[in-house]
């Protein structure tokens, strides 16, 4: 796979998830416009690595596994929403415009991510009821999003210790930012009925990958005080190898698949993202 076919197909499925979206919020309630507002930007990274993965296992996108990323794009807009909240990291700027609370209130940004993240269990109930497979997805991707996961990566987060090593960042990094991506990545093989190996292969896939997205992240920050930050801990040159190291683990974990080309191409992709 080359960078232009790569971007195509990255492209193609922020579309399919922009296009759901565009009609999914339907109705006269009060909350409609803040939930399309925070659900409509971002580049679909999860969603593509839940639709990725599943063709890579070779089963074609249905319009419930469209669904289902539309579940997990909620869960990560929800966390989000609440990051951002005064009470958390008080952000008045996300993706380019003002973010929720700051554009609708406090109240209704607590509420908005409240919504989102109580619609994306609805539909992943609905989707379980039409079809059983969707079962064993929906409960470890709402696990990684709960007290052992993301929420708990948000509290280490806000409650870090006064001195915080390299463990103790990876801890956060795991649970607030990687767990997603092992959801995304996890629920599609078992949708796809993957058997245990494989799992556990795209499952340390997954975790590598997620670390690494945070490294970079830590990496573009121009200004990061005293906020958790890999470059408060160690110096640029051994972050960056600790990036290549996740990155080179993230490659042996699917080396031995069939039809890998996209997921090895977008551990490049996001380490070179310069947002």
């Amino acid at each position: 796979m080359n960078k232009d076919l790569f971007i195509l197909r990255l492209d193609e499925n922020k579309m399919i998830c922009d296009r759901a979206f565009a009609s999914y919020f339907k109705g006269d309630f009060k909350l409609i416009e803040p939930m399309v507002y925070a659900t409509d930007s971002g580049k679909r990274i999860r969603a593509t690595l839940y639709f990725e993965t599943l063709r890579m296992l070779d089963k074609d996108i249905s319009e419930d596994d469209i669904l289902f990323a539309l579940a997990i794009e909620m869960i990560h807009a929800y966390s989000l929403v609440h990051d951002d909240l005064p009470a958390m990291d008080n952000d008045q700027m996300r993706r380019g415009k003002p973010t929720v609370h700051a554009k609708y209130g406090e109240d209704i940004g607590i509420l908005t991510g409240d919504a989102l993240l109580n619609e994306a269990a609805r539909l992943l109930f609905a989707l379980s009821l039409r079809n059983s497979k969707y079962l064993k997805a929906s409960e470890y991707l709402f696990r990684a999003a709960g007290h052992e996961g993301m929420i708990d990566g948000q509290v280490l987060d806000l409650n870090q210790p006064k001195v915080v090593d390299l463990s103790y960042v990876f801890d956060v990094y795991s649970k607030k930012t990687a767990a997603l991506f092992r959801a995304a990545v996890v629920g599609a093989a078992f949708v796809a009925g993957a058997g245990e190996d494989t799992l556990k292969a795209l499952e340390d896939f997954a975790e590598n990958l997620g670390l690494a997205f945070q490294i970079q992240d830590d990496l573009l920050e121009e200004s990061y005080g005293d906020e958790l930050n890999i470059l408060n801990v160690t110096n640029r040159p051994t972050a960056m190898n600790l990036l290549d190291k996740c990155n080179d683990d993230a490659r042996k974990n699917i080396s031995a698949m069939a039809d890998n080309d996209f997921l090895l191409y977008i551990i490049d992709y996001l380490t070179n993202r310069k947002q």
